[in-house]
C-alpha cells in the first residue's frame, strides 16, 4: 500500500475543481493508497476552503459561497471519519523541529515560510521515519516544496510531489 501525506495547499484541490483534483481525488479514493493530515491541516483546511469561496463568490455574504464551503467542508469531515484521511497528531518534538526549519529558511535561504507549513513539512517527515518508509508528500505550496526538496533531511524520506507550475 502507498502511503502520501497531504499539505493543506494540495488537499484543497480535492474539495474544488482546478487542474489537479482529478489526481488527489484519484489517490484518496483509491484502495491502495493510505492517505494522511497533519492535526493542523483540520484548522488550516477551513481558511484554505474559505479564501477558494471568496475568490469564487461575488459578495462577501453569497449564498452560493456559503453553501459551496459548507459541502466541501462536509466531505473533508466526510474523509476524516472514514479514514480517508487520517490525522497524524503533531508533537513538542515537531513544534522544535518546525522552529529549526523556519529558521533555516529565513536566515539561510532567505524565504519567507509560513509556520504551519514548517510544522506539516516536519510532521510529514517524523511519520516517514516512525513508520520507517518512504512516504509521497504532496503539496502546491512552492515556498515549502523548494526548501524541503534541498535537505537531505526530507529528501531521505519523503518523495516531494509539486502541483503547481515551478517558480524560480
Amino acid at each position: 500500500m502507498t502511503i502520501y501525506f497531504f499539505d493543506t495547499s494540495a488537499l484543497q484541490h480535492r474539495y474544488f475543481d482546478s487542474t489537479y483534483s482529478r489526481r488527489v481525488r484519484r489517490i484518496i479514493s483509491s484502495s491502495r493508497s493510505e492517505c494522511f493530515i497533519s492535526d493542523i491541516t483540520v484548522l488550516e483546511i477551513a481558511g484554505a476552503l474559505a479564501k477558494i469561496c471568496r475568490r469564487n463568490s461575488q459578495q462577501i455574504h453569497d449564498y452560493d459561497g456559503i453553501k459551496h464551503y459548507d459541502k466541501a467542508d462536509q466531505l473533508f469531515w466526510k474523509d476524516v471519519s472514514n479514514e480517508k484521511l487520517k490525522v497524524q497528531l503533531t508533537t513538542n518534538r515537531d513544534v522544535v523541529a518546525a522552529r529549526n526549519l523556519l529558521r533555516f529558511a529565513g536566515l539561510f535561504k532567505n524565504r519567507d515560510l509560513g509556520s504551519a507549513d514548517a510544522l506539516i513539512a516536519v510532521c510529514s517527515r517524523a511519520f516517514a521515519l516512525e513508520r520507517k518508509q518512504t512516504i509521497i508528500f504532496y503539496t502546491s505550496d512552492w515556498k515549502q516544496y523548494d526548501i524541503c526538496r534541498k535537505l537531505d533531511a526530507f529528501t531521505a524520506v519523503l518523495k516531494l510531489r509539486f502541483l503547481g507550475t515551478p517558480r524560480n
